[in-house]
């Protein structure tokens, strides 16, 4: 059977798997193009359905053509969304293999050679990249989500990709999907595809200001006026029995706002509900061994039906408060912007609580963009008629200008950002060491194919780019002339490693310093791009954290002139000592409080930790400094588990954490065979009965 032939069978299929009877009206858009075989660029508001047209193309190309998908997007929450999503619809159904790859950046996954979809993140596929998995070549389909993340630090790594597999696979389909922008067409000039613009949206908008007791759009609705606007809003959406999305602009407003609200919310819960909220409020205070006062103020909270959603939470506790602000149980969720760009969450009303946010320059208004990615969240296909979203003036005359500035406000085009210096030199270093780039003309040529100079003509390629070869020279990453370039063994290896050749330049130059003080191997990850932002000190602790500084310089290599000429060097050392605490067991909840920081984001620089130390240790092996090899690898633990040095061989058995490995050694507990000699009575008293089972289970001493 043709492939033509098979399209009205697979059309048939997808309406009657996702029960609906009929595509909407920017479905239809699509199906009147060459969808089958065509590039497309679908530019259409949040929740129009642009997924399910990517869906329909993808079957058609495994089903029909009997080549792979690969669905790349900014984020892995959308990742794991649209997997699980895709999985549970047409796995089964179709026999086809379906496979999420997101993390380990130094693997070539030879594995996902045998799925037929993949849903993935830019940068993994930046990594496979690097590592030459053969599997790439074979791609049929390339689909990309948010592809207006174009403007923003990642769209330089989505064009490199975008260049190297179209010229991988020459008769690959690109399907792009975006947020409605202006400047679609620049995009799909760019990948030589046909343009859908549509503005449906399956739930009418209607976009409110509050000022005063009033809701303005054209007309005025009067609704009960309370202390604040917010509580104002507030009241007003659970007495309609409707749930609220509001957008803040710091994690701390979202906890503080969560806490001043919460009595208003609980009195509009039912019992049925209060019952769930309270198991789901156990299931958040067993996130971690030892609650936080943060997971305990989640966890409170979600009682009352209120929740906070940023990046400072668990993963597993914004998994949770997801699916409870689905089931509409959660009434009220504070949310900081991430949350926009991320999973699919809408409410009946949407609230940006502040149109301003924080940068290096201080407050700014947020763009149109922006504000429209935030409302779109506003109402739930098949519960809402329609969905509202509402900003708040603080006087007659910021009313007008709000209407004006951001209701009738023009979109913002996007820009490629490719041409960041940083950013540019690491796509650089990757493009030599993979074979794509070997010479000026080559450079130039992979230079054009990208947005970037598809928006800017005039690009001096080599006069840009030349300064940065000779950096990478330097560095001795590259070797060779204008007329033949390649990486060296080094060069390529930091590709692999996806690191910034500055970054890598800086681990190696200490490396060969050959010191080995705890905290010269925390400045060692600390002083690298990659770990930015870092923790300023509060102003109080400013002076005593200089003092340690200079007392330690010479313990991680560095000399007077380093205070002058890194702007961030107090930041970083206050970082390392945070590390540092972490590895020698000071109290999870104290050093959060220290350092002002938050569980969710504690662990994310753990993990960051995990890959920079690992990624020194490779360099490591590569230039022969075997001088540092084993206090690399204890130090990868150490971060990894939050302990010192002694507590090693107990962590490493499955189930004992930093205060259950802690309780054990000062029982005179210190290694693996005095944990199997130890009585399961003895066991219980110090971890309980449970975890003591399973560790001698593990053990293979228990029966």
């Amino acid at each position: 059977m043709g492939i033509v032939k098979n399209y009205n069978n697979l059309i048939n299929s997808i309406l009657e798997i996702n029960s609906i009877e009929d595509f909407n009206e920017m479905q239809k858009l699509v199906l009147n193009k060459n969808w089958g075989s065509s590039n497309l660029v679908i530019s259409s508001p949040t929740a129009s359905g642009k997924t399910l047209v990517a869906e329909l193309v993808a079957l058609n190309t495994i089903l029909n053509k009997n080549k792979k998908v690969l669905y790349i997007c900014p984020l892995r929450a959308i990742a794991y969304e649209h997997y699980n999503s895709f999985k549970i619809k047409y796995a089964k159904r179709f026999g086809i293999r379906v496979a999420v790859s997101t993390g380990d950046l130094d693997s070539s996954s030879s594995y996902l050679s045998s799925y037929d979809i993949i849903f993935s993140t830019f940068e993994k596929i930046d990594s496979l990249i690097r590592h030459k998995s053969e599997w790439l070549s074979s791609i049929g389909l390339l689909i990309i989500d948010e592809v207006h993340f174009l403007d923003s630090d990642r769209g330089p790594t989505l064009e490199v990709i975008v260049g190297i597999l179209t010229q991988m696979n020459k008769d690959m389909q690109v399907i792009a999907l975006s947020a409605t922008i202006p400047n679609a067409e620049d995009i799909s000039g760019w990948l030589n595809a046909d343009l859908v613009i549509s503005n449906y949206r399956p739930v009418k908008l209607v976009e409110k200001i509050y000022f005063d007791g009033v809701l303005y759009n054209g007309s005025e609705e009067f609704i009960d006026k309370l202390k604040t606007p917010l509580d104002s809003i507030l009241l007003d959406t659970l007495q309609k029995d409707k749930q609220i999305l509001i957008f803040v602009n710091t994690r701390k407003n979202a906890q503080s706002y969560a806490e001043k609200s919460a009595n208003l919310v609980s009195s509009y819960l039912a019992n049925k509900e209060k019952k769930y909220l309270n198991n789901l409020s156990e299931k958040i205070l067993s996130c971690l061994d030892s609650p936080t006062k943060q997971c305990e103020l989640l966890a409170n909270l979600i009682k009352k039906g209120v929740a906070f959603h940023h990046a400072g939470l668990l993963q597993k506790q914004r998994d949770l408060v997801e699916n409870a602000f689905r089931k509409n149980l959660v009434k009220v969720l504070f949310a900081t912007p991430t949350l926009a760009a991320g999973v699919n969450l809408p409410a009946f009303r949407v609230l940006i609580s502040s149109l301003y946010r924080y940068s290096g320059a201080g407050n700014s208004l947020i763009s149109v963009n922006e504000y429209k990615q935030m409302i779109g969240r506003a109402g739930r296909p098949k519960y809402d008629v329609y969905g509202e979203s509402i900003i708040i003036a603080r006087s007659k005359s910021e009313l007008s200008e709000l209407y004006n500035n951001y209701v009738k406000g023009d979109l913002e085009n996007i820009y490629s950002r490719f041409s960041n210096e940083s950013l540019l030199r690491t796509h650089l270093l990757s493009l030599i060491s993979t074979g794509f780039v070997y010479d000026l003309l080559s450079l130039e040529d992979f230079i054009k194919r990208t947005f970037y100079y598809h928006q800017n003509k005039n690009f001096d390629c080599i006069g840009e780019i030349m300064p940065l070869l000779k950096q990478l020279e330097e560095f001795g990453f590259i070797e060779g002339n204008e007329e033949r370039f390649y990486a060296t063994k080094l060069g390529k290896r930091v590709a692999e490693l996806y690191l910034d050749p500055v970054s890598a330049y800086k681990m190696i130059n200490m490396l060969k310093l050959k010191k080995d003080a705890d905290l010269f191997y925390l400045f060692l990850i600390a002083n690298t791009y990659e770990f930015a932002p870092w923790f300023a000190p509060s102003k109080e602790n400013e002076e005593e954290v200089y003092a340690l500084l200079y007392e330690n310089m010479p313990n991680i290599g560095l000399c007077d002139k380093d205070l002058f000429n890194d702007y961030s060097i107090l930041e970083k050392f206050n970082t390392v000592l945070m590390l540092n605490d972490w590895i020698n067991e000071n109290n999870e909840e104290q050093i959060l409080e220290k350092y002002n920081l938050s569980p969710g984001l504690l662990y994310n620089k753990l993990e960051i930790s995990d890959w920079l130390v690992y990624s020194a240790f490779e360099l490591s092996k590569l230039l022969d400094l075997s001088y540092h090899y084993k206090n690399l690898t204890h130090m990868r633990i150490r971060l990894k588990y939050g302990v010192k040095e002694e507590l090693l061989p107990l962590v490493s058995v499955k189930g004992i954490g930093r205060v259950r490995a802690r309780k054990l050694y000062n029982a005179n507990i210190k290694t693996i065979q005095e944990l199997k000699n130890t009585d399961i009575k003895d066991l219980s008293r110090l971890i309980g009965i449970k975890t003591a089972e399973h560790v001698l289970k593990h053990l293979n001493t228990y029966k």
